[in-house]
């Protein structure tokens, strides 16, 4: 071995994909932090961008075989090897909690099975909390569910170029944000960045059109032709649209669209009741561990 530390520089991006990538191909533990989470993070519009240099990479000659980032800010955090480097994770761990903490500490999720890891944190003062993200998943095939659009919604793909309104619109009114949609100049290049990722195929991406052209349901889906698997996003439905079976009917239409080009399963994180209505069965369950968290340790004064 010939291990080398460095942080990150954009030119490494599609290198954290292909790693991110191999190492959902040797297990299913850190499928939770699987490439298509890091490239929507990394376009998401409250992705802090002025980190992206203290992401730490390690390296086996011109192989990517461990890295530490940081979750959309500083505060949460995910760290990998691939297997036979295991050696590096105590001095990965470290370089997380230096690099990453916030106020508040730092958190880190892990696979509920994983012992090895979940012993390795707690030997280096990590806690476990309640906090927990929840991954549930499907055989693409098996699903079976059927909806009827109502009268004047049709489904199309999303056009990135032109609908970056409708887009934001969706997004904001679909996850309950009070008052008007944000249209100033900067939201919406930002809403244009996360709609130029570097993978992102549009065909995958569906929303539900009423008769006026409003976007009024959306599921975005991303899939890599070298893995077997779609990862699905939080799925959204405008308030006035619930109920009618829009959501299911985006996310099926994208499964379908994403089987076509080679996806046999999909995984989504969530542990709401809509996703295993339509087929979806429990996968993995994350843990939260915290370092340093002051949060409890507030509580418990």
């Amino acid at each position: 071995m010939n291990l080398q530390f460095k942080t990150y520089h954009d030119d490494n991006y599609n290198e954290v994909c292909q790693f991110l990538i191999d190492i959902s191909q040797e297990h299913r533990k850190h499928i939770n932090w699987n490439w298509a989470r890091w490239e929507w993070m990394y376009f998401h519009p409250d992705f802090d961008r002025s980190l992206r240099s203290k992401i730490g990479l390690w390296f086996d000659e011109l192989e990517l075989v461990g890295l530490a980032t940081y979750d959309h800010y500083s505060g949460e955090a995910f760290f990998a090897t691939k297997q036979g480097y295991e050696e590096l994770e105590d001095e990965i761990v470290e370089y997380a909690v230096k690099t990453f903490s916030d106020e508040n500490g730092l958190g880190v999720a892990v696979n509920d099975t994983d012992s090895e890891r979940s012993q390795r944190l707690q030997n280096k003062g990590f806690v476990k909390h309640d906090q927990s993200e929840n991954i549930v998943a499907c055989s693409i095939a098996n699903i079976e569910h059927h909806s009827v659009l109502p009268a004047g919604i049709t489904l199309k793909s999303l056009d990135a170029e032109t609908d970056v309104y409708k887009h934001k619109t969706v997004l904001w009114k679909g996850f309950d944000h009070d008052g008007p949609v944000p249209i100033d100049d900067v939201t919406i290049q930002k809403q244009k960045a996360m709609l130029s990722a570097t993978h992102m195929n549009p065909s995958l991406h569906i929303v539900a059109v009423n008769e006026d052209g409003e976007y009024v349901a959306y599921c975005g889906l991303w899939y890599s032709p070298q893995t077997d698997y779609a990862y699905v996003e939080p799925v959204v439905t405008i308030p006035s649209y619930r109920g009618m079976g829009l959501g299911a009917a985006v996310v099926v239409e994208a499964l379908k669209r994403s089987s076509v080009l080679g996806a046999n399963k999909a995984y989504v994180i969530s542990d709401h009741l809509f996703y295993k209505a339509i087929g979806f069965v429990q996968h993995s369950r994350y843990s939260f561990y915290w370092h340093n968290d002051l949060r409890t340790a507030i509580r418990n004064v």
